[in-house]
């Protein structure tokens, strides 16, 4: 796991490259994207790393870009699926043992493992930076699907409540 010190350039680049990709295929403004990186900015400064989403900010604070163009475009010019995670079971995100704030930061999550290829689900795959730690961290053969903020949100946190149940059950049985 990385500490915060070692996480911050990355989500800053991860959110950079986004932000760059998303006003080149014009799904936002140049005004929007500084104005986001204000509201990112602060995040990261004050620690909050599972806030330090440009995203979850252009979507939820300033409502700025509409998500289903964005996904719409990200299946289309990237040939990736669509995977929606509300009902799929999160027990192989233990076994993969993935950084829980840079699943945040970065919207995305490894959701499966099946043989030598590992499922990954992600709204920020315009972000290089991003596909680039994914890829290292996880290494070997790597699916990838585009999904919501939402159904990624909902999964982490299904993935976080079923990780500290699991803890939990350690410490009792000990």
């Amino acid at each position: 796991m990385l500490t915060d010190k070692e996480r911050r350039p990355l989500i800053l680049r991860s959110n950079r490259f986004l932000g760059s990709a998303l006003v080149e295929r014009e799904l936002i403004k140049t005004e929007d994207l500084e104005a986001a990186n204000e509201k990112l900015l602060e995040a990261v400064q004050s620690g909050n790393m599972r806030g330090a989403n440009l995203l979850n900010i252009l979507l939820f604070d300033i409502k700025a870009i509409d998500e289903s163009l964005l996904v719409e475009v990200i299946t289309e010019d990237e040939s990736l699926g669509l995977i929606d995670l509300t009902h799929y079971d999160m027990a192989k995100f233990r076994e993969i043992d993935a950084d829980i704030d840079l699943c945040y930061a970065t919207y995305t999550v490894p959701f499966d493992r099946v043989e030598d290829f590992t499922m990954i689900a992600t709204a920020y795959y315009l972000s290089k930076p991003t596909i680039q730690y994914w890829e290292e961290a996880i290494g070997g053969n790597i699916i990838w699907y585009v999904c919501s903020v939402a159904s990624i949100a909902e999964a982490i946190e299904r993935a976080s409540q079923l990780a500290s149940s699991e803890e939990v059950a350690v410490k009792e049985g000990s």
